[in-house]
C-alpha cells in the first residue's frame, strides 16, 4: 500500500508516480496479475529514501530546538537548580 499519489506531495517522486499512473492506465486488467509491479518497486524505494529525508530533517530541527530550549533554560535558570529558600 502506498499514500495518496499526488505530485505536489511527493515532488522528489514525481517521476515514478508519473511512470506508474501511467502503467495503471495503459494495463487497466493486466495491473492486476503484476504487470505495473516494476513501477511500484521504484517508486516504493523512492518513498522510502523520501521518508529518511524527511526523518534527517525533522530530527536536524528537533535538535536544534532541543539545543535552544536548553539555552533558554540556562539563562532563566532552572528551578531544579534553584537554591531552597
Amino acid at each position: 500500500m502506498h499514500p495518496h499519489l499526488h505530485v505536489d506531495r511527493h515532488p522528489t517522486c514525481a517521476k515514478e508516480i508519473v511512470d506508474l499512473k501511467r502503467c495503471h492506465e495503459e494495463h487497466p486488467v493486466a495491473k492486476f496479475w503484476g504487470v505495473c509491479n516494476d513501477a511500484k518497486l521504484a517508486l516504493d524505494e523512492c518513498f522510502r529514501q523520501e521518508k529518511v529525508l524527511k526523518r534527517d530533517i525533522n530530527r536536524a530541527k528537533a535538535r536544534a530546538e532541543r539545543e535552544r530550549f536548553r539555552q533558554k533554560m540556562a539563562e532563566v535558570g532552572s528551578p531544579s537548580t534553584a537554591p531552597a529558600q
